[in-house]
C-alpha cells in the first residue's frame, strides 16, 4: 500500500514538473514572439521629407501626382526644434501627405534661409523618391498630359542591362519642381515588395 502512494505521488509529482515546464516553455517563447514582433526603431519607414521652396506649390504638385490630399498643414521652429536639427535658428513650413506605404513631408524653411541645392543621380548622398505604379505607360501618359518632362524614355529590365533578375520590371525618372528626383516602377521580380519576414539578429 505504501509502494503504492509512493509511486501514485511521484506521477503526480512528475507530471506537476512537466506541466510548469510546459508553460515555462510556452511563456517563454511567447515572449521571444511579442519581442521578435516589435519593431526595434530601424525594420519600418515613417516618412520621407522633401525640402521645397515654395509650400503651396509642392502641395499641388503632390496632390495632382497622388491623387490624394494633404493631412495636415502646419510650421514648426525654435530653439528646441533648432538644437535638434544642428541648427542656430529655424522656422519650418511643412505639410503631411498620407501615401498608402509611407508619408511624406513637404518643408518649407523660413529660417534659416533655403539655399539651392542639386544633386545628378550619380553623385553620393543624391536620394530619389520612386512610386509604384500599376502600368508604366498609363503613368507616364498621365505625367507628359501634365506636363511633366521625363529625364529619359521608360525602359524595361532585359538582360543587356546587366542585371541577373527582375526582367520585365519598367522604370521612368522625373523631377519636381524644386529639382528633387522622383521615379516610377512597374516592378516584377525582386524589386516587388513583399510582405516583410522578421529575423531576430
Amino acid at each position: 500500500m505504501e509502494r503504492k502512494k509512493f509511486i501514485q505521488a511521484a506521477t503526480l509529482g512528475a507530471a506537476a514538473v512537466l506541466t510548469g515546464s510546459a508553460i515555462s516553455l510556452n511563456a517563454k517563447t511567447k515572449n521571444m514572439e511579442n519581442t521578435s514582433s516589435k519593431n526595434k526603431g530601424f525594420s519600418r519607414a515613417n516618412h520621407v521629407g522633401i525640402v521645397v521652396a515654395n509650400l503651396d506649390r509642392s502641395i499641388a504638385f503632390y496632390e495632382a501626382l497622388t491623387g490624394l490630399k494633404v493631412n495636415n498643414v502646419d510650421q514648426i521652429g525654435g530653439d528646441r526644434m533648432a538644437q535638434v536639427l544642428g541648427l542656430k535658428k529655424t522656422l519650418i513650413r511643412y505639410a503631411n501627405l498620407h501615401l498608402e506605404n509611407i508619408n511624406m513631408d513637404l518643408l518649407e524653411y523660413e529660417q534659416p534661409e533655403p539655399v539651392k541645392a542639386h544633386y545628378d543621380n550619380n553623385q553620393i548622398s543624391a536620394m530619389h523618391l520612386c512610386f509604384e505604379v500599376d502600368n508604366i505607360q498609363d503613368a507616364v501618359k498621365r505625367l507628359k498630359d501634365a506636363g511633366i518632362k521625363l529625364s529619359g524614355e521608360p525602359i524595361i529590365f532585359e538582360a543587356a542591362d546587366g542585371l541577373k533578375a527582375g526582367f520585365g520590371t519598367a522604370v521612368a525618372y522625373f523631377d519636381d519642381p524644386d529639382g528633387t528626383h522622383l521615379e516610377i516602377i512597374e516592378p516584377q521580380g525582386p524589386f516587388k515588395r513583399a510582405p516583410m519576414q522578421r529575423q531576430m539578429l
